[in-house]
Parts: C-alpha cells; sequence; structure tokens
C-alpha cells in the first residue's frame, strides 16, 4: 500500500470516529432531556392551578433541564479534545512511518484506529468513564506499531534514500597540442578549436542501521568505468546509453565498548580531511578506514580525530621476468608483480575560541606504495592496447593466412567520447629516460581552515592547504653521450588558498539552505610538476600539475533542494609546453585554458 493511501484511510478513520462521538453526545442530550410539562389547567378563576405552589414546581424543572444539559455539553467537550489529542498521535505516527519506510508500522496503526474509532464511547458523568477507554486505545495503538516496527527493523533496520540529478553544460577556451607549430615547424603548439558539451550525472544512494553498532551504504552513479575522477555522462554518442554502475558500498561498524572508534570497510567516502589539490571529490577509495574521534564539551577545543586508511589501487599478477643471461631476474619480477596502494593517516581538531569562530586544522601523510615501480602510461593512461585478427583469403597457390596484431587506441578515446583534446587523463609527472615515474610519493598534507558565522546569510570561510612530496627524485634524462644525465628536481610542492563567503551550497544538507542564498568563491592554487601523483587530483582543474590555477564559483539556491552554479577555471602551464625538464622551443604557444561550467542540481 503506498503512502498516500495509507495516509486517506488514518484520516478518514479519525474522522468517522469524530463523527461518531458527536452523534454519541447528540443522542445523549436528546435521549435524556425532560419533557416540558403540560401548562395547568386553568380554573374558573382564571388563575393556574395549584397557585404558587405550580409555578414553582416548573421553575424547578426548566433548572434541572438547563442543569442536565450543561452537564452533556461539557461531556462532549471532553469527547472532542480527546478526539483532537487522538488525531494528533495518528499524524504524529503517521509522519514517524514516512521516516522510517517501513510498510508493517502503517498497516498496524490503521488497523487498530479503526478499531478505537468503531463503537462510541458509553456515556458517563462529566465524559471521565470515556477518556480511559480512548487513553487505553491509543496505548493498544502505540504498542502494536511499535511491535510492528521492531518486526521491520529486525530483517531490514532503517533505511533511508537519497541522491541528486545534476546536468551541466560546459565550456572550453584556449586549448592546445604540443605538435609543431604550423606557422613555426621550430616551435611548438598549436591551437585548437572551442569545445562545447552537455553533461549529466545522477546519483542514487540508499543507506541503513542494521543495529547499533552496524550501519551499511551503497551508490550508484553515472560515470565512464574508465575516468576515476569523474561522475559525469557527456551527451554524445548518438544517444546512447549511459553507464549507472557500483560507486559505493560499505559496511560501518562502531562498537558500543569502545566510544568514538569507527571501522569502515568496502568502497566508500573519502575518510580524511582534503581539498581537490591532492583528492578529486568524485574519487571513493576501496578498501579499509579506522578513526576514532573524542569530542570535548565546555572546551575551546570541540574535537580531535584520528584517521587511517589501507587502499589497494591495482592488484597485480605474480611476475616472471628473464634477464639478458635467461635466468630468472627475481628483482625484475618484484618490480613487475608489485601492486600498488594507498596508505595514510590524519589528525585534524576543531577549536571554538568564540560563539561565531571555529577553526580546523589537520595534518595527513598520504604514501602510495609501488608507484616507483610502474610505466604511468601502462596503469594511468596514454595508450591501451587491443589484439586484433585479419584473415588473409586464399590466393592462388597461396592458402588462407590469419594474421594477428596489436592496436593502440588512446586512452582518452574510451573516457570521453571524442578524446577530450587539449586535456590529458593520463599521468602529468616527470617521467624517467626508460618511462618510468622520476618520484615516488609520499604526501605531507598541511589544511587550515576558519569559520566566521556572526552573520547567518553570510558566514566567511578562509582556507589554505600547503603539500609537499618528500619523495621527489631527480629526473633522469638522456645526456649528450648516450649517457644519463640527473636533472635536480625541485618541483615538489603545491598549495590551494580559497576564500568564500555565503552557505555552501555545494555540500551544505538542504534542510540547512533556503530560496535565495547566495555563494561567491575564489581558489588560487600552484601545483609542481611533482608535488601530487597527477591521476588523482582535480579532474577539472585542466592541468592536473605544472600549473597555476584560478577558480570562480557563484551558486543561488533556488530552492533547498535546487541549487544553481557557475564556475569557471582559468589554467595555466607554469613552465610552458614541456614543462620544467625539458627545453620548450622559443616561439611555442602557451595559451590560458578556460573552462566554464554551469550546473544546476536537483537533490532529493
Amino acid at each position: 500500500m503506498t503512502f498516500p493511501m495509507r495516509q486517506v484511510i488514518l484520516r478518514a478513520a479519525a474522522v468517522c470516529w469524530l463523527a461518531l462521538a458527536a452523534a454519541a453526545g447528540s443522542n445523549a442530550q436528546s435521549g435524556s432531556q425532560t419533557p416540558a410539562p403540560a401548562p395547568p389547567k386553568a380554573e374558573a378563576g382564571g388563575g393556574p392551578a395549584g397557585g404558587l405552589s405550580g409555578i414553582e414546581e416548573v421553575r424547578q424543572q426548566l433548572r434541572e433541564q438547563r442543569e442536565e444539559i450543561e452537564r452533556l455539553r461539557a461531556a462532549v467537550r471532553a469527547q472532542s479534545r480527546l478526539v483532537e489529542r487522538l488525531l494528533e498521535r495518528v499524524e504524529r505516527a503517521e509522519q514517524a512511518q514516512q521516516q522510517r519506510g517501513g510498510q508493517a508500522h502503517a498497516a498496524a496503526l490503521v488497523a487498530d484506529a479503526s478499531d478505537t474509532a468503531g463503537p462510541p464511547p458509553p456515556r458517563g458523568e462529566g465524559g471521565g468513564q470515556s477518556s480511559q477507554q480512548l487513553e487505553e486505545r491509543v496505548a493498544r495503538a502505540e504498542e502494536a506499531a511499535k511491535k510492528a516496527n521492531d518486526a521491520v527493523s529486525k530483517q531490514l533496520g532503517s533505511i533511508t534514500f537519497g541522491g541528486d540529478i545534476r546536468f551541466r553544460y560546459e565550456s572550453l577556451y584556449g586549448q592546445q597540442n604540443a605538435l609543431a607549430s604550423a606557422e613555426n615547424p621550430a616551435a611548438l603548439g598549436n591551437p585548437l578549436t572551442t569545445r562545447q558539451r552537455l553533461r549529466v550525472r545522477a546519483r542514487f544512494s540508499a543507506r541503513g542501521k542494521i543495529s547499533d553498532e552496524f550501519a551499511w551504504g551503497l551508490r550508484l552513479s553515472t560515470g565512464s568505468f574508465a575516468d576515476v575522477g569523474s561522475t559525469n555522462q557527456t551527451l554524445t554518442d548518438f544517444f546512447n546509453r549511459k553507464s549507472f554502475a557500483l560507486d559505493q558500498a560499505y559496511i560501518t561498524y562502531k562498537p558500543k565498548a569502545a566510544r568514538g572508534f569507527q571501522l569502515q570497510a568496502g568502497k566508500f567516502d573519502t575518510p580524511w580531511l582534503r581539498t581537490e589539490l591532492t583528492w578529486d571529490n568524485d574519487i571513493s577509495p576501496e578498501g579499509l578506514s579506522e578513526s576514532y574521534t573524542r569530542e570535548f564539551k565546555d572546551s575551546a577545543v570541540k574535537s580531535l580525530t584520528l584517521v587511517a586508511w589501507q587502499l589497494p589501487m591495482l592488484e597485480r599478477n605474480s611476475a616472471f621476468v628473464l634477464g639478458p643471461d635467461g635466468k630468472v631476474d627475481f628483482s625484475a619480477s618484484g618490480r613487475a608483480g608489485r601492486d600498488l596502494a594507498l596508505y595514510g593517516g590524519q589528525a585534524r581538531t576543531e577549536l571554538a575560541p568564540s560563539k561565531n569562530f571555529t577553526l580546523r586544522l589537520s595534518a595527513a601523510d598520504l604514501y602510495f606504495s609501488g608507484t616507483q615501480f610502474i610505466t604511468p602510461a601502462q596503469v594511468f593512461g596514454g595508450n591501451i592496447q587491443f589484439p586484433i585478427s585479419v584473415v588473409i583469403p586464399a590466393s592462388g597457390s597461396t592458402p588462407a593466412r590469419t594474421v594477428t596484431a596489436q592496436v593502440s587506441v588512446p586512452r582518452d578515446l574510451l573516457v570521453s567520447g571524442n578524446a577530450n583534446l587539449g586535456l590529458s587523463l593520463a599521468n602529468t609527472n616527470a617521467t624517467n629516460r626508460d618511462g618510468r615515474l622520476s618520484s615516488g610519493f609520499n604526501l605531507v598534507d598541511l589544511i587550515a581552515r576558519a569559520d566566521f558565522t556572526r552573520s547567518r546569510r553570510w558566514p566567511v570561510m578562509l582556507l589554505f592547504n600547503f603539500v609537499t612530496n618528500t619523495q621527489a627524485h631527480d629526473v633522469v634524462t638522456a645526456g649528450p653521450g648516450g649517457g644519463d644525465l640527473l636533472l635536480e628536481n625541485d618541483e615538489g610542492q603545491g598549495f590551494w588558498a580559497e576564500l568564500q563567503a555565503g552557505k555552501d551550497l555545494l555540500r551544505l544538507p538542504a534542510d540547512k539552505i533556503s530560496r535565495g542564498d547566495l555563494m561567491f568563491n575564489y581558489t588560487l592554487a600552484r601545483i609542481e610538476k611533482d608535488a601530487i601523483l597527477s591521476p588523482f587530483n582535480g579532474s577539472d582543474l585542466g592541468q592536473s600539475t605544472d600549473a597555476r590555477i584560478h577558480r570562480f564559483i557563484v551558486g543561488y539556491a533556488a530552492g533547498p533542494r535546487v541549487q544553481v552554479t557557475l564556475t569557471g577555471f582559468f589554467t595555466r602551464r607554469a613552465n610552458g609546453l614541456l614543462g620544467p625538464f625539458a627545453a620548450t622551443p622559443p616561439g611555442s604557444l602557451d595559451r590560458t585554458l578556460t573552462r566554464l561550467q554551469l550546473d544546476t542540481v536537483f537533490r532529493f
């Protein structure tokens, strides 16, 4: 039975009960009313029979009738108040049923409400007996509803649903490639045409609580399987269907014996505090996460949180590599078969020196294990190899033959329709002459955020994020004589500075947003070549590393669940087309990439 039908039944039962109660009061009033006395017969003298004593008797009867009527009216008023009380409890139970989503609760409540609304309560002195019976029936209804809800909770637990749909218009200007210039062959870079596209994102989530200790979550989302940093689907490819797949699936354990401790397993929201300087908002990591939070009362220190995580990125088969002498190269086999993973920890605290000022501080370490043993094009992007077989038919005395080969397809073609020209989703970090990453990646990530909330409509937020890679290594290139040449790598740092005025329409829940709310945001970022591992930071930045970025956001709330935002990214390569470890020819093109996004988000 759907919720609107249950609502109609509940209200109908309550109205029937109100009508029956009113009818009972009316019948009681009419049944207890004493008939008016017949007028006394007139005697010959024209005076009333019985004289003064007859008049007093009539007056006495009228007074008794008025008193009886007042008592009946009081009883009806008492019954009306009880009916209103019952209606309020039915309404509260109905709202609770809507939130819990259990149908058994509504069925039990309807059955009990119908039983309660059946026969009218008997009339008693002052309505006292009716009040007691109504209270008993309401108590029975609440008990039945509680039992039904407990039965549903034991089977399914409490479940909540949610999600959002985002429609985006996006335009890109200032794109270029790194090929030889058509106007000057000694220089690099050619301008590309502008790009206009429509994109859509849809997410649907279900979260539940099995008990006081265990909870679970599930989320489905659009997005290309090959592009980990985006949940968008471009409206292209001749109206084909868009992929909609598992984005999150996790179990959360909060033991009662260790208050404040939490364990998560599966694919979940990013458990540590970060910005898109180091980690994209659309990435849902997978693995294990542990956290402990201690809250403090009546103190300037509101909370202290410790988080750790173990996130496998790439599990690989065991490798068997032979050296030039034909013997097993155990070192090369170990490198080729080593798994990739992200390990880390974070300590963060929230301080509230005053009522309208909050300061959040965090320090994290992100260690990417195994990345120094990979070739980025094989793992993160570049080209993907597809085997093909071609049958050459027989001709004359030559029999038919089958030729097998490998075809190289750019990964971007599989990720975003028509190659995402000018933007690379592959790795942009420095590589050695053998194609492997020059640096390892152990990121020390520091964040300070201050919130000023004196104005409810115009809160102000200041944030600064600094990151340094402690494993930035020299870059190995080819020297003049063919030998190795080491280039000093001092490109291991980055920062992200953000200023925002107005409510955070992108992250606040709907119940904290009102129609007409505005948001203004400006961000300045500088990311050096090896400051971060480029496939995992913000995918909308345009250039993952070796970039200087300005970002502007203007947001407007058309309603609590409808937001419209305009975002602009202005990205420039900090060291030219070839970066800091190669000489870019003079006269090469170096344009500012402009990326504009107009989003309309509907939440449910």
